[in-house]
């Protein structure tokens, strides 16, 4: 394994959070642009959210959670960060239902307001989340032997979709 774990999780977490960081623009967008104007970056997005983001989470989940869980007693502590991972795919398929239906909501502001909301809640829980996530990773790496560890970010590095 020519990356460590904590360098495997530093570089998907990068290439997560240039995505993330550009959701408020795209929230600030939807009350000034067009439903044309805006299809496009909405579909980046939701393809970002599918191909990236949702792979992300069940790397974590399949890799990195099991492993924490046994490290700290099975005491069920990664189950404030499960339950943010739910809370992201939830999120997720509001995003594509409410984004599949903007060229309808072109004059209708409830619509966009629900998407804004929808875009806003993702882009605070996940800027926490992953820096969260990050500090787990090297709590793992500190505590597993160097063929555990290149097994774990063997299996957190899964393919990773160009995303914009």
């Amino acid at each position: 394994m020519t990356s460590s774990l904590p360098q495997v999780a530093h570089e998907h977490h990068a290439r997560i959070m240039h995505t993330v960081d550009t959701l408020p623009a795209l929230g600030d967008d939807l009350m000034t642009k067009t439903a044309e104007e805006l299809a496009p970056r909405v579909a980046e997005v939701d393809a970002f959210f599918s191909g990236v983001l949702l792979p992300h989470l069940e790397a974590a989940e399949k890799a990195i959670y099991p492993e924490l869980e046994r490290m700290m007693q099975n005491r069920h502590s990664m189950t404030p960060m499960r339950h943010e991972h739910r809370q992201v795919r939830n999120l997720i398929a509001d995003f594509h239902r409410l984004g599949g239906q903007l060229a309808d909501a072109s004059d209708n502001l409830a619509r966009k307001l629900a998407l804004r909301r929808v875009i806003f809640r993702l882009y605070a829980l996940l800027k926490v989340h992953l820096v969260e996530e990050e500090l787990y990773v090297g709590i793992v790496n500190k505590g597993v032997t160097a063929d555990v560890a290149d097994v774990l970010a063997a299996g957190l590095d899964h393919p990773i979709a160009t995303a914009g």
